[in-house]
């Protein structure tokens, strides 16, 4: 195209130069003029030259040529800067738990056993606390008992139930465990430590029943007799013990002795009115004991004047003359024997009456000083200077019960009425120091429950000292019925004194009436 469009112009040249020619005009010279982006100058060599301006449209090319515009700085226009955006402040991720790969159980009673396998039945290794968190690793098939991780890596079961452990997770996946029966004790297997303070223990099953005799390792059974707060002799060869022969005249009693062998057994004073509590003197010639004197032993009706009603009347009730003035109050006093304490010679039988509080019970002789016995009086213990023939306070506590001294005669233990149950404390040989040996773990209050039963505490009574002083044997209820248990002397390794068959047969009772159940010795 370009070539068609230069060919036409150059005729066009060549008739315009023919025209010039045949005009006549023009001078010597060139002419030139610009009139768009390309000039063409012709100088023929016998004419005047003329300049023709063609303006050629150019073929375009594929990516056109644009020119750069010329601008001047008060023309440039500043575009208005685009903010680089700042990196936006990353939204902190949360910390998350992480999902144990185990369920695990927290403890929401105050404390709970944990056992060897999944029930009460089995034996406790130790407790949990509220709050204790511990992976659960099985259950069994009910999935109320739930086997756990404790923190020192080992393993136990525990209650799944709702009251003591709230399990956080699902116990889907969770294996089923299948345990063996609980352990069973061996027939005829001891107690571990049961005779570490050796010698012999005399008991009886209940007030006015069977006396046995056993040694401290559980073999040599035998009954002696039967009576009442069987005592033995500070050498181990006789045993003291009290009998109410007729109660139409008033429960007259007796004391008596038997040998520890079971023979020369022999009344060392009659006559005596529910004789209770002998305890023998250091050297063995003497026994002190409480016995009812005085008071009244059936309910009485007084009259008198309103002042002269005593706090503890009953049914008070006024009375009038015939003609309707009133004349007094009458009231009725409940039985209120008073109890005394009397001092026996065995060899001779004869006797005499010691001070006493008003209602003095259960006299323990001290082994060490001849001259002092301790004994429950009306307010707390009580302690009898014999060679003064002087009484004063040894404690303050109206509930402590039937004292006992220690072989050295350096400490005491009492049965404790604590609020509602029975407990054992101990005390120096001065009154001071008090410890409480005995006490119900919240542990076993919840196995209580666990165990569709009413909670109670366990009862701990009656405490006697082993020969060497190392141990203190008692009788408890903790199993659901009275056994007798031994512990060290500090409250420690509490346990049953003998294999479960040892005493087959024999069911002890406790009334709580300051009985000596029993009596340790050599």
């Amino acid at each position: 195209m370009k070539t068609k469009l230069l060919t036409t112009l150059m005729v066009l040249l060549t008739a315009l130069a023919l025209v010039a020619c045949a005009s006549g005009g023009g001078g010597q010279g060139q002419l030139a003029q610009t009139t768009g982006t390309e000039t063409v100058t012709s100088t023929p060599n016998s004419l005047t030259p003329i300049l023709i301006t063609i303006t050629a449209t150019p073929t375009p090319s594929a990516t056109p040529a644009r020119p750069a515009p010329t601008v001047t700085p008060a023309s440039i226009n500043t575009p208005t800067a685009k903010a680089t955006p700042s990196a936006p402040t990353p939204t902190p991720t949360p910390t998350l738990t992480p999902t144990p790969s185990n369920p695990r159980a927290e403890v929401v009673s105050p404390e709970i056993n944990v056992r060897q396998g999944p029930g009460v039945a089995y034996p406790a290794t130790t407790t949990a606390k509220a709050g204790d968190l511990l992976d659960v690793i099985g259950a069994n098939a009910a999935r109320d008992w739930l086997q756990v991780t404790l923190a020192d890596g080992k393993t136990g079961w525990v209650s799944g139930k709702p009251d003591y452990t709230s399990v956080q997770g699902s116990l889907d996946g969770v294996p089923v465990v299948a345990v063996a029966p609980p352990p069973q004790p061996a027939p005829g297997a001891s107690s571990a430590a049961s005779g570490a303070g050796g010698g012999k223990l005399v008991f009886m099953a209940n007030s006015g029943g069977d006396i046995y005799i056993i040694n401290a390792d559980g073999s040599g059974l035998r009954r002696l007799t039967s009576g009442i707060d069987p005592a033995l002799s500070p050498d181990g060869s006789q045993v003291a013990f009290a009998r109410w022969d007729d109660i139409q005249r008033g429960a007259l009693g007796s004391v008596w002795v038997v040998n520890a062998d079971g023979s020369g057994e022999r009344a060392v004073l009659g006559e005596v009115h529910q004789p209770k509590s002998p305890t023998w003197s250091p050297d063995g010639k003497q026994l002190a004991i409480n016995m009812q004197q005085g008071g009244w032993t059936t309910s009485i009706k007084e009259c008198g004047n309103p002042g002269e009603v005593p706090p503890n009347a009953k049914h008070v009730e006024p009375v009038f003359e015939p003609d309707g003035t009133f004349d007094k109050l009458c009231w009725k006093l409940a039985a209120n024997p008073f109890w005394g304490l009397r001092l026996i010679n065995v060899a001779a039988g004869t006797f005499e009456d010691l001070p006493h509080a008003t209602h003095s019970f259960g006299p323990s002789w001290d082994p060490r000083n001849n001259w002092r016995l301790v004994y429950r009086g009306d307010l707390g213990l009580v302690q009898l200077d014999m060679g003064k023939s002087a009484n004063s306070t040894f404690t303050d506590d109206v509930d402590d019960h039937t004292p006992v001294f220690s072989p050295d005669g350096s400490r005491l233990a009492v049965s404790y009425m604590q609020h509602d149950h029975w407990e054992i404390h101990v005390m120096n040989g001065d009154g001071s120091g008090r410890a409480r040996l005995t006490e119900t773990p919240l542990s076993e209050i919840v196995d209580q429950q666990l165990a569709g039963l009413t909670p109670r505490s366990w009862n701990n009574v009656a405490p006697t000292w082993s020969p060497d002083g190392s141990q203190i044997a008692f009788l408890s209820d903790r199993s659901g019925k009275w056994e007798i248990w031994v512990m060290n002397a500090d409250g420690s390794n509490q346990h049953p004194m003998f294999a479960p068959d040892t005493l087959k047969g024999i069911n002890f009772q406790y009334n709580g009436v300051d009985e000596r159940m029993l009596s340790w010795g050599r």
